[in-house]
């Protein structure tokens, strides 16, 4: 599908406000609220946009501690690890896990209430495991997000 600069306008302006109504998207871009409907419809439904999502502040919930795993697999396990990145999504603490190259196979996203709930998990859920060879973990300390796409948006593809 190709996208116009007034798609790209939608885009950029949803990025930084995914909640903003449709009468004030229309009042930015420039167009009627039906035109803007439509456009997000079809951004919608060809599959660039594909949905909003709820943020939870997990601190307030206990979760407050959040590490990478860095997961090197058995070699002879290497082929199963799209198995392991849909097994390990099940377990609750995992908030996200990508497959990756270099020294490790996999990186996991975990959150815990602290180090010792953190630990409990990297031993019982993933160092036990036969097809997980080595887990390197890395405590994050702050974390910081670029959800504004308007800059990338402006570079003419």
């Amino acid at each position: 599908m190709e996208i116009d600069r007034t798609d790209r306008a939608i885009l950029a302006q949803l990025s930084k406000n995914v909640r903003m109504t449709n009468k004030e998207l229309a009042a930015e871009v420039g167009l009627s609220a039906s035109s803007v409907h439509e456009r997000t419809k079809r951004l919608f439904e060809c599959g660039l946009i594909s949905g909003t999502r709820l943020q939870v502040d997990l601190a307030q919930l206990g979760l407050s501690l959040r590490a990478m795993l860095f997961v090197q697999m058995s070699e002879h396990e290497k082929t199963n690890l799209d198995a392991f990145l849909q097994e390990v999504l099940k377990f609750a603490e995992v908030r996200a896990a990508w497959m990756i190259s270099g020294r490790f196979d996999a990186m996991v996203e975990v959150v815990a209430r602290d180090t010792t709930h953190l630990h409990r998990i990297v031993v019982e859920k993933f160092s036990s495991r036969d097809e997980v060879h080595r887990i390197e973990t890395s405590i994050v300390f702050e974390a910081v997000e670029q959800n504004d796409l308007s800059a990338l948006l402006e570079v003419d593809a």
